[in-house]
């Protein structure tokens, strides 16, 4: 043993350590337990070692020196945490001889470098020798994790827990186990409810001015068809039921609900309620997420039943990364009025939307652009038309769960039939913007200012209108 330099002979002497239980931290989400620092072997020899020992004594110190040099630089490189290029350097070592250090050194290389099967490779061959290294089976508990093989993974930590370790990683343990019932759990649920109050610049969205100019004459509108300002109550009910079929990739079964209701102060006339429910297969990969939900909705107006919605939304969206994606977005509605005075208002209703995204600063920037083009055919040739449409979208979500959320949309509407009053086909141009500042407060409360404008100009004045809203909200999450 003389002729051993000083690198081999740490990685030898090493194996002489007596086993402590290493207290460890969660260091990041891919790294649910532990961080990778030196395991620790039992104050007993190995066969792995003893093997060692002797095919270096049948090595010339030439040899044995050639290795001690490939050692110490991977070590530097260990330690400097450039594990990509330390790892083929202690490969090249372990070929002529390997000790239980460097197959630990292997693996942890290995495992920081994505090579997940060769790390799991060296780490179990550690645990035949020695099923007492909890180190080496913390790491590959972790491993099974990042690879989503949960079972394995809590079998492997279950095995260091009934050695009863210290408090401290004892903790660690506990939420380890609790990240992987969390990724197997199948059923995700949650329920919304806020109550707000709005002030709405024109409810009946009548235009600015009570007598408009129209066929052979002048149109005066009554007291409920012009530019009424009023409040309103507001509130609104979300609820989403997500069941996982299998793997986190792969299918599941989704259920939203949502209910709003605008109950105005001193013109009820205005009031309107909606519910809609819509269930559907989801599926995800890697890179994908397809959505095909149909759904079916119910409207009323001045507290009576206005129109009912049979409605199909597929999407599919594709990220090309974890910062770029494109969705695309298909709908397909038929609306039916409950009053027969309503009937030619009965429509079917085609939608289509491209929306590529980029996700920033690990998503606390989210900026969107959508195309669309939306087709109504209703039963009077007077409600039909088409629209194309361009909207912008920015979200900022701060660690302090603050949210800000802004978007502008420019839309143009060309109806296929002149309206009543007008001896031209009606031509809209429509722009919004919306704002919403929201901040999610304890225990499950949070509070949120909205303001939504619409200038919608057309060619027939009895459409011209200016509408406003803002709205301040609190809600719990359930």
């Amino acid at each position: 043993m003389s002729l051993l330099p000083r690198y081999l002979c740490i990685a030898l002497l090493t194996c002489l350590v007596t086993c402590t239980f290493i207290d460890t931290t969660v260091a990041r989400q891919d790294n649910p337990l532990t961080q990778s620092s030196e395991y620790a072997t039992q104050n007993e020899t190995n066969t792995v070692d003893e093997t060692a020992v002797e095919k270096l004594r049948d090595m010339t110190p030439g040899e044995i020196e050639e290795l001690d040099r490939k050692l110490a630089r991977a070590l530097t490189l260990y330690y400097d945490n450039e594990f990509g290029k330390a790892l083929p350097l202690f490969n090249a070592v372990a070929d002529r001889v390997e000790t239980m250090d460097i197959m630990w050194w292997i693996g942890t290389s290995a495992m920081k470098t994505g090579q997940m099967e060769l790390a799991i490779k060296k780490f179990t061959a550690m645990l035949a020798v020695n099923p007492n290294l909890h180190r080496v089976r913390l790491e590959l508990a972790t491993i099974y994790f990042q690879m989503g093989q949960y079972e394995k993974a809590r079998e492997e930590i279950t095995t260091v827990q009934q050695a009863n370790p210290p408090e401290a990683v004892q903790r660690n343990i506990e939420r380890f186990l609790a990240a992987i019932d969390e990724r197997t759990r199948k059923a995700f649920w949650n329920v919304r409810l806020s109550q707000g109050i709005m002030y709405d610049t024109n409810a009946s969205s009548g235009p600015g001015n009570r007598e408009l100019s129209v066929i052979g004459g002048t149109l005066t509108l009554g007291d409920e068809s012009k530019q009424i300002r009023d409040e309103a109550l507001v509130t609104s009910l979300s609820g989403n039921y997500l069941y996982d079929c299998g793997k986190r990739q792969g299918f599941m079964w989704n259920t939203d609900m949502s209910l709003y209701n605008s109950a105005y102060l001193s013109h009820s006339q205005f009031n309107f309620f909606m519910i809609d429910v819509a269930t559907g297969p989801w599926w995800t990969g890697r890179q994908d997420i397809v959505k095909v939900p149909a759904g079916y909705r119910e409207q009323y107006y001045e507290s009576e039943r206005l129109s009912h919605i049979f409605h199909v939304d597929p999407s599919y969206e594709h990220f090309f990364t974890q910062y770029v994606s494109i969705k695309g977005n298909y709908s397909y509605s038929k609306e039916f009025f409950y009053k027969t005075s309503n009937a030619s208002l009965d429509n079917i209703t085609h939608t289509y939307e491209i929306t590529p995204s980029l996700y920033l600063a690990d998503r606390m920037h989210t900026l969107s652009a959508t195309v669309g083009w939306e087709d109504r055919n209703a039963d009077g040739r007077k409600y039909s038309y088409d629209s194309y449409y361009y909207a912008l979208s920015y979200l900022l979500s701060l660690p302090t769960k603050t949210n800000f959320f802004v978007s502008y949309k420019w839309a143009r509407k060309d109806y296929k039939e002149k309206p009543t009053f007008y001896n031209y086909a009606r031509e809209d141009l429509q722009d919004t913007i919306t704002a919403v500042l929201s901040q999610e407060l304890p225990k499950g409360f949070s509070l949120s200012g909205a303001i939504n404008y619409t200038d919608n100009n057309s060619n027939a004045s009895l459409y011209e209108y200016e509408k406003a809203t803002y709205t301040l909200s609190l809600g719990y999450a359930f």
